[in-house]
């Protein structure tokens, strides 16, 4: 004999006010900053770059066979930054140049999201790096 289930009440848990401001300017933030690095990626001698959030990340890179080369690079320029400032109580870092024998990536974080921008050497880090923040 089987044995009614019984059914347990709906229970809907409500949050109190969402105030939605906060994502929506966080959200028009990066969309001003993605608009800003497509701007200088049109540059001469830009090879792309590397945006990333908690949640998501974009990658814009003229040669799609060096993505994950670029992006490793890219994680660890940013958290060796990180670890040489703690080590040796510089603050927070605002961006690190990385320069090769030919390239070079500046990365940084901004708000939420870390960034790294690769280039020719000889291109103006300085100047894309006032144009960001």
């Amino acid at each position: 004999m089987k044995m009614p289930l019984k059914k347990k009440p709906l229970q809907v848990e409500v949050e109190e006010q969402v105030d939605w401001a906060p994502k929506i300017e966080e959200k028009a933030k990066i969309a001003d900053l993605r608009a800003t690095l497509e701007r200088i990626k049109s540059r001469e001698g830009i090879i792309g770059y590397i945006i990333r959030g908690t949640t998501s990340a974009s990658v814009d890179i003229k040669d799609p066979s060096k993505i994950i080369d670029y992006a490793a690079l890219s994680a660890e320029a940013i958290e060796s930054g990180e670890s040489l400032s703690s080590m040796f109580g510089l603050g927070k870092i605002c961006g690190i140049i990385l320069e090769g024998k030919n390239l070079k990536v500046l990365s940084l974080t901004k708000g939420e999201q870390q960034l790294s921008i690769f280039m020719e050497k000889n291109v103006d880090h300085k100047a894309i790096l006032e144009e960001i923040e």
